[in-house]
């Protein structure tokens, strides 16, 4: 059932994709496409800083003295953020995977909690992002009050969504998820163990929020820092395209797009949702439906680059376990 679902879903975003594409025009769009061309480069260049930036977010949740060196850390991280991507597993394959390539440098519990936190973190940021860009863009919305009612409804249920999944990991999530599956039957040694693991994720959880404050306000930092390489990403594509577009209009195509993307973070690699979601803002804002687009393009084949970077990360990852696994079978 799940997987016809995810099914239709992908055939919904492909329709509506197709459907944007001739209603705008292919011809155009590969105008813009063709001319941006080497511009690509640089909108990864970008996303490798953004990435970076994130991946430093990420460590500020793991202790100090565990030995996890940033680039392995940030390869890990583009392996599981290929496979949330590129899989139909509503972002939470890649954080299994992250937690896998992790070992046996971190427990899986430790790897775990550091990715829930960096996840609490990291929305923190994004939620942030919304508030600035709700800022810059309801005074533009005064002509659409329907558009400026669903934007701050959004933001109110960002942050609310946010602000309770803080609230839940400094209370027990885990725990409370495991009580939940025994409410619902499930008995014997399986639901024992899953009690066992989550006290141990909630208590990392626990003690990094009582022991390391400081360590989650940097991480909420640099994550709030590559939102801002993101921003500087999206005026280098406007201005390679040589469309002008200030700061505060990048700031609010950003804050919606966060918004879409979060809401709709079930449709498997955000097919359609994404682009629509872009031509949507961008015609709000006045940007036209075919510089939308063709943003959203942009944004998806940068995607897909990184996405290869993370791919064969994660085949280097994996060949270089099986291959120790053999030398310690072999000794």
């Amino acid at each position: 059932m799940v997987r016809l679902l995810q099914l239709v879903l992908v055939a919904a975003g492909v329709t509506l994709l197709v459907v944007l594409v001739r209603s705008i025009g292919l011809a155009e769009i590969l105008t813009d496409l063709r001319h941006f061309g080497i511009g690509l480069v640089g909108v990864v260049a970008f996303e490798l800083l953004l990435d970076g930036c994130n991946t430093l977010g990420w460590r500020a949740t793991i202790a100090a003295s565990l030995p996890i060196g940033f680039w392995r850390l940030f390869w890990v991280r583009q392996a599981g953020t290929a496979v949330n991507q590129l899989t139909p597993t509503a972002s939470i394959g890649g954080e299994v995977v992250k937690a896998m390539l992790l070992r046996p440098r971190l427990a899986m519990s430790e790897a775990v909690a550091s990715l829930v936190a960096a996840k609490g973190s990291f929305a923190l940021a994004q939620a942030s992002l919304v508030l600035l860009g709700l800022t810059a863009v309801l005074g533009r919305l005064r002509d659409t009050p329907a558009m400026a009612t669903g934007v701050v409804l959004g933001f109110g249920a960002t942050l609310t969504g946010v602000i309770g999944f803080v609230v839940l990991q400094r209370r027990g999530m885990f725990s409370a998820l495991a009580t939940g599956a025994a409410r619902l039957g499930m008995q014997g040694p399986y639901i024992a163990r899953l009690r066992a693991r989550s006290a141990a994720l909630d208590g990392h959880l626990a003690a990094f929020y009582r022991e390391r404050p400081g360590a989650f306000a940097r991480s909420v930092g640099w994550h709030f820092a590559g939102q801002m390489v993101g921003l500087c990403q999206l005026l280098f594509i406007f201005a390679w395209l040589g469309t002008p577009a200030s700061f505060a209009t990048c700031l609010a195509i950003e804050a919606f797009a966060l918004v879409i993307d979060s809401a709709l973070f079930f449709v498997p690699g955000r097919i359609g949702v994404q682009e629509g979601g872009r031509v949507a803002i961008f015609t709000a804002l006045g940007l036209g439906a075919a510089t939308g687009l063709t943003v959203a393009l942009i944004v998806r084949l940068n995607q897909l680059a990184v996405a290869g970077l993370g791919l064969a990360a994660f085949g280097y990852f994996s060949l270089t376990s099986t291959r120790l696994a053999g030398s310690a079978s072999g000794t």
